[in-house]
């Protein structure tokens, strides 16, 4: 949800206490627990992003030819309570996947979701706690028919200083291949003044360095393990990711970021509920990412 690489974070004064901006401040300062710590510097209020992956790769060529495609257009909607140090986060997003193998006909995915968040900071201590709950419909085309999947996550977060918080927590979701559990451990720690580590593993981790208050740039990597129906029962992507990155700010708020890199241990695998069908058994390829964001920093660039 974030990256930053500066001094600790310093809330910017709203222009009113009525405003969309006053919103998306405390929200984000809520986020960091509070707005001192060294975490959380900025908020996407709206990401298109577009990912292309041919068959193309530098490694593990021995499999199937994999084309895949991916766009999605997301928004993060804070409401602060008012004691300034909670808050609920709206954050619904539309996804859609393409994938080709072996140059077979063209297989559509599609996903809609709205995942709330509820932010709380423990009065008098260093523990902050993230509730989040997941609806969202995964299908081949959303209609009526399409199976609703139920989740969430629960993350405790530990203020070791003033530069580094951990976290530790467990993601649950209803796929359609049966329950699926997920620990997590994740780390927000800001190295130097121009250097950050955050994210929360085994689903991301970010390292970010900051060149000049309009260019960014670093290293991601990411795990994504999503499901979806089909006419004879479901999907499954297990696509992981390594890349590097550069963002760059157009405008005080709009950032264009680029990133390229290679998948690794990819799988595709089709199936009927708590039983494989079939794996195809698909290539690992290069990748690239262009994303276009309104976002909202909360230190200095």
């Amino acid at each position: 949800m974030n990256r930053n690489i500066l001094s600790r974070i310093k809330c910017i004064k709203p222009p009113g206490e009525g405003s969309l901006f006053y919103l998306l401040v405390s929200a984000v300062c809520i986020l960091s627990n509070p707005c001192k710590i060294a975490a959380q510097p900025f908020l996407d209020i709206v990401n298109v992003k577009y990912s292309n992956s041919p068959h193309a790769g530098l490694f593990n060529q021995n499999k199937n030819d994999l084309e895949l495609q991916y766009f999605s257009l997301s928004t993060n909607l804070p409401v602060p309570f008012k004691n300034k140090k909670d808050a609920l986060i709206f954050s619904p997003y539309f996804e859609k996947w393409w994938s080709q193998v072996n140059k077979n006909t063209r297989q559509d995915h599609t996903g809609i979701a709205l995942p709330v968040s509820f932010i709380k900071s423990i009065t008098k201590t260093k523990w902050s706690i993230v509730l989040t709950a997941i609806a969202r419909m995964n299908d081949s085309s959303i209609g009526k028919k399409s199976t609703v999947q139920i989740g969430g996550a629960f993350i405790a977060g530990y203020k070791r200083n003033e530069k580094l918080t951990w976290k530790l927590g467990v993601y649950v979701n209803n796929e359609l291949f049966g329950v699926f559990v997920m620990p997590l451990l994740g780390i927000d720690w800001k190295m130097n003044e121009r250097n950050n580590l955050f994210g929360i593993l085994p689903g991301n981790l970010t390292y970010e360095h900051r060149i000049s208050k309009r260019f960014y740039y670093g290293a991601n990597f990411r795990a994504i393990t999503n499901s979806y129906g089909n006419t004879n029962g479901y999907w499954r992507m297990d696509e992981n990711q390594l890349g590097v990155y550069l963002d760059t700010y157009l405008a005080k708020n709009f950032v264009l970021n680029m990133e390229a890199g290679h998948s690794v241990l990819r799988k595709l695998r089709t199936g009927v509920k708590d039983m494989w069908r079939s794996d195809a058994k698909v290539n690992d390829n290069v990748y690239i990412k262009l994303a276009v964001a309104y976002r909202v920093r909360f230190s200095k660039r």
